[in-house]
């Protein structure tokens, strides 16, 4: 099986054409602004280095999130466009997923984090000792404070909000956590196309128009709006209705 896999929802994006679940070739980039210019032009030199088309591929795989808002939307918009005009079908992973599939210790769980800013964090508890990580909690968005009451053992940690938010750790869950070197930061095509392979073959494989965007959160906007909606509410007088200064 020929499988195209796209990812772009974090830092870290790409393409990858994945043969028989084997990695044959993969692009990618750390600057996350320039997913959308360098997309198509990797995946163009993907499919050539198998001297390959777009209509010969069986199955398109596309990165589902969390992470960027704009960055899901450049590998799903082209995905979802390729299964629809080759019908093809098209597989889903989270790139929460994606992260504790890289980890290489598997005798012990799997804390994935992304960065998800304002002292947020996107994480997923996994059980990696399958084929395929098992969430055993997650995927969700919480406060990095918050993090303690969902870790009580001793896990493996990946992804770039570990890093990024390391400081703000209690003592208590810095004592739980085991960072692998080099570690396993960001969501990568290849993976995506390997777990794809593994779904497809199992049949969890959906139509162009059945793909959903992992979220988790509203966008900053959505969020600044809700802000600014609040915030005038709360100035409102209760008695007369007026604005107070």
């Amino acid at each position: 099986m020929k499988i195209l896999a796209l990812e772009t929802s974090t830092q870290r994006g790409g393409a990858a054409l994945v043969i028989d679940g084997r990695v044959v070739a993969e692009e990618t980039t750390d600057r996350q602004r320039s997913h959308s210019e360098l997309l198509h032009p990797f995946i163009e030199k993907c499919l050539s280095r198998a001297s390959l088309r777009l209509e010969d591929v069986d199955l398109f795989a596309v990165g589902q999130g969390p992470g960027s808002f704009t960055g899901i939307r450049v590998a799903a918009n082209a995905g979802k466009s390729f299964s629809f005009i080759y019908d093809k079908p098209l597989v889903t992973v989270d790139s929460l997923t994606q992260i504790a599939a890289q980890v290489r210790d598997r005798s012990r769980p799997v804390l994935a984090m992304l960065n998800a800013f304002k002292n947020m964090v996107y994480y997923g508890l996994f059980d990696v000792s399958g084929d395929e990580p098992r969430p055993l909690s997650g995927p969700g968005v919480c406060p990095v404070r918050e993090l303690d009451p969902l870790i009580q053992t001793k896990v493996t940690v990946a992804g770039d909000g570990y890093g990024v938010y390391l400081a703000d750790f209690s003592d208590h869950l810095k004592g739980l956590l085991h960072r692998e070197d080099p570690p396993a930061d960001f969501p990568t095509p290849g993976t995506l196309g390997r777990l794809a392979a593994e779904r497809a073959r199992q049949g969890r494989v959906l139509r162009w128009n059945d793909f959903v965007p992992l979220y988790l959160r509203a966008s900053e906007a959505e969020e600044n709006k809700r802000g600014a909606l609040f915030n005038s509410t709360d100035m409102k007088d209760p008695v007369h209705g007026k604005t107070r200064s």
